[in-house]
């Protein structure tokens, strides 16, 4: 059996693991591409204007994982999290629904396990229920998972890319900030100007669902909790927030964040019309701001 992993979504937002668990039950699997405008494309011709911007880049992986000869496609749902305290986007729990009733695919063509969240990452039951529907032993399944669990904690980056005389933390939910075509290849703009950047905490300095930012939304929740972190990490001259368009409840954190983060904070909204340019000329101003507050504190920037 051949099954198809959307390279989009929960496939980032979980770091690997699921693609890695499959690959250690030598499961066949095929990734759809990196995102470029031909998958925007597919998608956005298949939902609405008003869906945000992720979701229509995953349904465009959908769309070209559906025209493959993949026998089933990959769909995790995210159902609830271990403190019952902080629940999952509406949209990130309907995604598989979403692409039969757009069309993209059967109900039968698709593998949807259900998931929760614990504040290390991800509970071992969802395995358990894929691991049945595949045929395979609750042994075999836990072998598994050891073994991608492994390569996940050999494989987590520092965060660091390229090294410059400011360090900015960019932030963001996971399948934003390492979608380079989602949000513009900030990375590589900032590197250019002689940036270094930090795109993540370890999943054990914030965990998935935090407590204690009294929010009710887990991406939120961990937004806000990583804002924090690099608040306080003297390392970090500044933060750059990455807000898809149309997430409501981004819009509001936010807002939030600018009123409570001592350090600067610049968001960008990200949507299908940005402009490479017009990006560029704004992290430019950024920079050039961080570098006249650092030279008026006695620390010239070269």
């Amino acid at each position: 059996m051949m099954i198809g992993i959307p390279r989009s979504l929960l496939h980032l937002e979980f770091n690997g693991t699921l693609a890695r668990y499959l690959q250690a039950l030598d499961i066949p699997t095929m990734l759809s591409p990196a995102t470029d405008r031909g998958i925007f494309r597919l998608g956005k011709r298949l939902v609405l204007d008003e869906l945000c911007l992720p979701i229509k880049v995953f349904m465009g992986h959908m769309a070209w994982l559906a025209e493959q000869s993949v026998d089933r496609i990959l769909i995790p749902v995210i159902v609830a999290h271990e403190n019952n305290r902080v629940f999952p986007c509406h949209m990130r729990t309907r995604l598989a629904d979403m692409a039969i009733a757009l069309g993209v695919c059967t109900k039968e063509r698709i593998l949807s396990p259900a998931f929760r969240f614990t504040a290390s990452g991800l509970a071992r039951d969802g395995f358990d229920v894929l691991a049945h529907s595949l045929g395979v032993s609750a042994q075999e399944s836990a072998a598994a998972l050891l073994t991608a669990s492994t390569r996940e904690v050999k494989a987590v980056p520092t965060g660091t890319h390229g090294s410059g005389n400011l360090t900015l933390a960019i932030l963001g939910h996971r399948y934003v900030v390492e979608d380079s075509w989602i949000n513009g290849f900030i990375i590589d703009k900032l590197r250019g100007l002689g940036c270094s950047v930090h795109t993540q905490c370890l999943p054990a300095e914030s965990g998935y669902c935090p407590d204690g930012t009294g929010l009710h939304f887990d991406l939120a929740a961990r937004t806000l909790t990583m804002a924090r972190i690099w608040d306080l990490d003297h390392s970090i001259d500044g933060i750059i927030f990455l807000l898809p368009f149309n997430c409501g409840p981004d819009g509001d954190i936010a807002r939030h964040m600018v009123e409570t983060t001592n350090k600067p904070i610049m968001t960008l909204v990200l949507d299908e019309h940005q402009s490479s340019a017009g990006m560029l000329t704004r992290l430019e101003a950024f920079v050039d701001l961080l570098a006249a507050e650092s030279m008026a504190q006695g620390a010239p920037f070269l």
